[in-house]
């Protein structure tokens, strides 16, 4: 399937919700609700307890096949309302503190990805889906205050047709909208669409840097590696990809723990250009080891083709007197054209991964994911990895 372009519209999944409205023989009014579904798209959907006014105030759990669906906290004169998903299955979230919106595929979202606030679901709800739930109310209203009885339909097709469109929306209308980075969080496996590229997972609170960095940009820094020259660009774009890496997660760190001012922005104006004067920083500041379980040979290494960096991006490639005399290099002349191999971007390649595995694992031993959440799609994993492993044999 091509990629969706960014910041497109997103139209509803439809569906048909059908309100049966009875009165039976002691003359006393009851309703039923039920949702249906036939479009040839992904659709999920949840459901929330709403006051008459319109106002969501709780998730409503939903029994099995066959199970009533469990009372309201608030007992009688409250809604039932569904809440479908677009057409991708993803649902659209606002958060209350950054005021941020992405899409996720998960129907009870924790974590907001740009601020990281911790929320109830129904916090994350975006306007048009508050908006949704507020016309669905009055719909109620007008249904149980008329005195005929029977079917009453709301027709979510015409709002799934009308997405994108320059016409008069129909009732109930809302749309969902794509963002830039659509990821499946490594560990616990909800999908996020969220603006920009680096962001926590609205589910585990994980954050997202060093998967970007081990599926996306590896391997494609990987493949052009072996494809042939020049190198030289090679490592210039590893060392800037894992710079801008860093980055994300120094700007979390900065804001979510608590820190001197001066701590604060020594760790903001830290770059890369120098290997080991960056790591002491983060070492003393944060007590995060980007050099953990790897040999002086490399990190040796490591930090030369970070000088390397800036002679590839800002001197063309040619060795000056800074360089020389920060690197340490006396394999070079003043004046030098530098050049790199295969096995110098790979090498590079593989530490830059090393290195981010180290900020990683220091980072969530600070700022901690939803271990629990991550334990279960652990244990759901497992158990589709053995009844695919019993059905295979």
């Amino acid at each position: 399937m091509s990629e969706r372009p960014e910041f497109e519209a997103v139209g509803h999944c439809g569906g048909r919700v059908t309100i049966r409205v009875l009165t039976d023989e002691r003359g006393r009014r009851g309703y039923q609700v039920t949702w249906s579904h036939c479009r040839p798209v992904p659709a999920v959907m949840f459901c929330v307890w709403a006051l008459p006014s319109g106002i969501p105030f709780c998730l409503a759990e939903l029994g099995g096949i066959g199970s009533p669906v469990k009372v309201p906290p608030v007992p009688g004169g409250v809604f039932q309302v569904f809440v479908s998903s677009d057409s991708e299955g993803l649902f659209g979230r606002c958060c209350p503190a950054c005021n941020g919106y992405w899409r996720a595929s998960v129907r009870d979202p924790q974590f907001c990805p740009y601020c990281g606030v911790s929320a109830p679901t129904l916090n994350f709800l975006t306007p048009g889906q508050v908006s949704y739930v507020a016309q669905f109310c009055a719909k109620m209203r007008e249904v149980l205050e008329s005195d005929v009885d029977g079917e009453h339909v709301i027709d979510m097709d015409a709002v799934a047709d009308a997405a994108g469109r320059e016409t008069e929306k129909p009732p109930f209308y809302y749309a969902e909208e794509s963002q830039q980075n659509r990821f499946t969080c490594a560990e616990c496996g909800e999908v996020n669409d969220i603006l920009g590229r680096f962001g926590y997972c609205s589910v585990c609170s994980t954050w997202n840097g060093l998967q970007e960095l081990t599926e996306k940009v590896v391997p494609g820094l990987r493949a052009r590696i072996n494809s042939g020259g020049p190198h030289e660009s090679y490592v210039r774009d590893a060392v800037s990809e894992f710079d801008s890496l860093v980055g994300g997660y120094v700007v979390e760190l900065v804001r979510r723990v608590g820190m001197s001012s001066a701590r604060k922005n020594r760790l903001s104006k830290r770059t890369f250009q120098n290997l080991k004067s960056a790591v002491a920083d983060l070492r003393e500041a944060m007590d995060i080891d980007l050099l953990e379980g790897i040999s002086v040979d490399d990190m040796e290494f490591a930090g030369l083709m970070f000088h390397r960096r800036h002679v590839y991006e800002h001197k063309g490639g040619v060795v000056d007197e800074k360089y020389i005399a920060d690197s340490g290099d006396k394999s070079v002349r003043l004046g030098q054209a530098l050049h790199e191999s295969a096995e110098s971007a790979h090498r590079i390649v593989n530490l830059i991964v090393r290195m981010a595995r180290n900020l990683h694992r220091g980072f969530h031993e600070i700022v901690p994911p939803n271990e629990e959440a991550i334990r279960f799609h652990k244990r759901l994993s497992n158990r589709a990895g053995s009844s695919g492993g019993a059905g295979a044999g």
